[in-house]
């Protein structure tokens, strides 16, 4: 049974049915006894209202309305004589008992109370079964309503089950109005505390999907925008290789048209990485990664690269260096991070990357001697499809925005520096692992 509601209103009908049983067994019990002490106190005080009437026992009258055989009284003189019986054809009590007793008479149980006089003896009982039938009823009208306020309250108990989730079906309706244009916070006033943290736990839900559709939609036209030029460039190379008038301008054309193709496909690969780098994954699939073997896949990716610049590409690594993450994230973290300085480092330059422990962290640090970052714009290279001017290399502007978001991803801090004999520094530093 997946309904709380359900739930709730068969617990408190179980509840309230087991505590009105308990409650009209214990009350029944209760009054049996209660009747059963009053009948005794009745029958004590039928005693004494006779013991000064003993001399004149055998005139004793009952009123009519005690000719049934509920008592019997029976009275002796002080040398056991049996001076009086109530009524003829009744049981006799073959025995004196002082005080209470209960007692056989023909076969049938008797409560019997016993009074000493200094006239005699007064003994009054009373059948068991009467009394048992009267005290049962006395107890069932005590028990009766008891009874018939159960469906009184079953239905109170679901009045206030429907009444308490209230809030809960208002917010449900109100999330059930909503599409995926409708992602403005729900409404948030004189709830429950128990659905307080449901509603702004949605809310936050919400302004996160808000965001990520905002950034989504900035992404697909920033996207459109940067794959309109290399497809246009595109089309004019195709066009000028079929309008080359000799054999050395379709070389020409082709080479070119080549060369645009492989801008069109490196911006496309930088889109998708950019897309699958969303720092608001989940790293519930993270892993034990040696930073130093993904930092040295990463380097063998752009070694091509660097050789063709004729740049020194080094790497010093410190052994067992491991963090939580996802390895062909950091590895297209490295790689961007080492293209980046290889492409915007001379010809004839170096590249070092650093892989160590520090200050309690793990610090990733890609270091060049090419012309740096401006610290004016420093907190603008990592946004998506910049580009500093004047560029050196035409790049999509993806680079560091990809390694902003994987580092992000990794809980990692990205921080710019000036490298020692000039050049850019760029250092990540990776949280210990605990």
């Amino acid at each position: 049974m997946k309904s709380i509601s359900a739930r709730l209103l068969i617990a408190l009908i179980i509840l309230v049915a087991i505590v009105s049983l308990l409650a009209a067994t214990v009350t029944y019990r209760r009054v049996l006894n209660e009747t059963s002490t009053l009948f005794d106190y009745q029958l004590r005080q039928m005693a004494l209202s006779l013991r000064s009437q003993i001399s004149v026992a055998p005139r004793i009258e009952l009123p009519p309305d005690q000719g049934d055989a509920d008592f019997v009284i029976q009275i002796w003189d002080p040398l056991g004589a049996n001076v009086y019986l109530s009524r003829p054809g009744l049981p006799l009590i073959n025995q004196i008992v002082l005080g209470y007793a209960d007692l056989k008479l023909q076969g049938e149980a008797w409560r019997a109370y016993g009074l000493q006089t200094a006239d005699g003896v007064i003994e009054i009982a009373q059948p068991s079964r009467v009394r048992g039938a009267l005290a049962r009823a006395a107890a069932l009208r005590v028990v009766v309503p008891l009874v018939l306020l159960l469906p009184v309250m079953i239905a109170a108990a679901a009045w206030i089950v429907r009444r308490g989730l209230l809030p809960l079906r208002l917010v449900t309706v109100e999330v059930q109005r909503r599409d995926v244009r409708s992602l403005s916070p729900l409404a948030s006033a004189n709830l429950p505390r128990e659905i307080e943290p449901l509603v702004g736990e949605l809310n936050r839900l919400l302004a996160r999907l808000k965001q990520a559709f905002a950034a989504q939609s900035a992404f697909i036209s920033d996207a459109a925008h940067e794959l309109r030029s290399p497809l246009t460039a595109l089309r004019l190379q195709l066009q000028l290789l079929e309008r080359a008038p000799d054999e050395a301008a379709r070389l020409q054309a082709r080479t070119a048209l080549g060369a645009a193709i492989e801008r069109a496909i490196h911006l496309a690969e930088q889109l998708l990485a950019l897309a699958r780098s969303d720092p608001a994954e989940t790293a519930g699939a993270f892993e034990l990664i040696d930073l130093g073997a993904a930092v040295a896949r990463g380097i063998a990716d752009t070694n091509a690269l660097a050789v063709a610049r004729d740049t020194d590409l080094s790497l010093e690594a410190e052994p067992n260096l491991e963090v939580r993450g996802d390895a062909d994230g950091l590895r297209t973290l490295v790689r961007n991070l080492v293209d980046n300085a290889v492409r915007y480092t001379p010809p004839g330059g170096c590249v070092r990357v650093n892989c160590r422990r520090a200050a309690g962290a793990v610090l990733l640090e890609v270091c060049d001697n090419g012309p740096g970052i401006a610290p004016a714009d420093r907190t603008r290279v990592f946004d998506r499809f910049y580009r500093r001017a004047p560029a050196q290399e035409s790049g999509t502007g993806l680079g560091l925005a990809i390694v902003k978001a994987i580092a992000e991803r990794h809980s990692a801090r990205i921080s710019l520096a000036d490298a020692p004999g000039g050049g850019l520094c760029i250092a990540v530093c990776f949280p210990v692992l605990s």
